[in-house]
């Protein structure tokens, strides 16, 4: 029996007894949850839906998230993750791209699908309302009565890109995708059946949803939160965490609660972080108050979550490797290639592309866009720009999209980036190119700067910090400081290019 077939088996065969859920008030052993999941799973067949049927969820991270995902898997549907801060014309698109014959939603989206199965976020288990009463209508399926043979290729859940440009694109994973990802996770977080692992980074997303599978196959527990920086301390504390993954944009703002140091963070093993660089102020602040190892990975949608994660025998880093994304999973093959389609040497930037039983199957009905992602032999281009280390580490280095080409030189903004993020009083930076008469593109920046410094950092001190670290042409032509936070992505990453185009536009003006 295939793995992905085999969780809930094992779950309820070797775990029935001990804790799986952790929400709020709701406390589920694996044997209870294995129930509902069966139930679901059931329910949702004795609705009409057949294999290959994609099912969405529209809500905040809860236990009905994991139920109804591990439920689709034991039907054999399609789960679809949607991210609940889109737009309303956003989330009818992916409603109507997908087809989706049933929506499990929060009671505000009711009726944006074909069927649409409500609830309120404070409701208990067994509560009076859509879910419950559906979880609760029919026969719990079966392990082994599904009518198909499940396949790796399977497409199992697919999950939207952020559309920066056009409408969203529909990455499909396969049953054998998520399964690498899971076992790739069980060897990079070291995970264990002791471990509780915070859910605080939005389920929608691939920086937290990969856990799901992995936490489940070694009997871990899952302790599920809406994210609020203040409480992470005393949920840590009451609940013994020992392993999360979040951006560093969110850690930062755990560090700084004042609160944090009352609580007893000894349970504290590991946090996965990425999305975004983290300044070395951020990574020794995080790695003091929290007193456990901090382990950057690099990752993507279509690459089933982290491709890349740096290991706990390089913790804490040497000055000189900060921001090293580690090596590539067990699941993972990379190249970096320059623009000819040659391979770079050790210390070369070139675009990432990957290959191997974590990269996506396609994109949801876009085959022409899918056919333009691959190589000819099948290597996955990233987009994505990193260096390798003589001792094999990754470093990411920006976006190929973003690379910024000013007076002929290629100038790769996460370079520009970290710099910034050094200088004293900035908390925040992003960084950009914008159209330019003289040199074709030219650098822009925006930091957001808080505390003592906020009122006195000028842009001539941020140039000044900049000349002496990264070559001339590499300096940004105009520095924005802000007092405010800049805006994020879903999962937490710097919205650069609403900054960009925020930029423009008041530049024309």
């Amino acid at each position: 029996m295939p793995i992905y077939d085999n969780l809930l088996v094992r779950a309820q065969s070797l775990f029935a007894d001990h804790p799986a859920i952790v929400d709020g008030p709701v406390r589920q052993n694996y044997g209870e949850l294995v129930e509902r999941v069966r139930r679901l799973a059931g329910a949702m067949t004795q609705l009409g839906l057949q294999r290959g049927d994609p099912v969405g969820f529209l809500g905040r991270n809860s236990f009905r998230f994991i139920e109804v995902n591990l439920a689709c898997s034991l039907a054999g549907l399609i789960h679809v993750p949607i991210n609940f801060r889109l737009s309303d014309v956003e989330i009818d698109y992916i409603v109507a791209d997908t087809g989706l014959r049933l929506l499990f939603a929060e009671s505000r989206y009711r009726g944006r699908a074909e069927q649409t199965v409500v609830w309120s976020d404070s409701d208990p288990v067994r509560g009076d309302n859509e879910y419950e009463a559906l979880l609760y209508s029919g026969h719990p399926a079966d392990f082994d009565d599904s009518p198909v043979e499940s396949s790796t290729d399977d497409v199992a859940q697919i999950f939207y890109t952020s559309g920066t440009t056009g409408h969203p694109k529909g990455v499909c994973l396969t049953r054998g995708n998520l399964t690498a990802s899971a076992l790739d996770a069980l060897v990079s977080l070291e995970m264990k059946r002791r471990d509780g692992w915070l859910h605080a980074s939005p389920m929608f997303h691939l920086v937290d949803a990969f856990a799901i599978w992995a936490i489940s196959l070694v009997g871990g527990r899952h302790i599920i939160n809406h994210f609020s920086p203040d409480e992470f301390g005393p949920l840590v504390e009451a609940e013994r965490i020992t392993k999360t993954s979040l951006p560093p944009t969110l850690l930062d703002r755990i560090v700084r609660e004042p609160s944090i140091t009352n609580y007893d963070l000894s349970s504290l093993e590991l946090i996965s972080y990425g999305g975004s660089p983290m300044q070395d102020a951020v990574y020794q602040r995080c790695h003091e108050t929290l007193g456990c190892s901090m382990l950057q990975a690099y990752g993507l949608t279509e690459g089933s979550g982290f491709v890349c994660h740096e290991v706990r025998d390089n913790n804490p880093l040497p000055k000189q490797a900060m921001n090293t994304v580690g090596y590539p999973t067990l699941h993972t093959q990379i190249r970096l290639l320059d623009e000819t389609g040659n391979a770079v040497p050790d210390g070369e930037a070139g675009e990432i592309l990957i290959r191997g039983p974590r990269v996506f199957k396609h994109y949801w009905q876009k085959p022409e866009m899918t056919a333009a992602a691959f190589t000819h032999d099948g290597w996955y281009r990233t987009g994505d720009i990193g260096r390798r280390d003589h001792h094999g580490r990754y470093q990411i280095a920006g976006r190929r999209k973003e690379m910024v080409i000013s007076g002929g030189e290629n100038i790769y903004p996460a370079e520009v980036q970290n710099v910034l993020l050094g200088c004293p009083g900035v908390t925040e930076a992003a960084v950009f190119g914008v159209p330019s008469v003289e040199w074709g593109e030219e650098v822009r920046a925006v930091v957001y700067a808080e505390g003592v410094q906020a009122g006195t950092l000028t842009e001539s001190d941020l140039l000044v910090y900049c000349r002496t670290r990264i070559g001339g042409y590499k300096l940004p032509k105009r520095i924005y400081i802000t007092d405010e936070p800049l805006p994020k992505s879903g999962p937490g990453k710097i919205a650069t290019n609403q900054i960009r185009t925020r930029y423009i536009e008041e530049s024309k003006q």
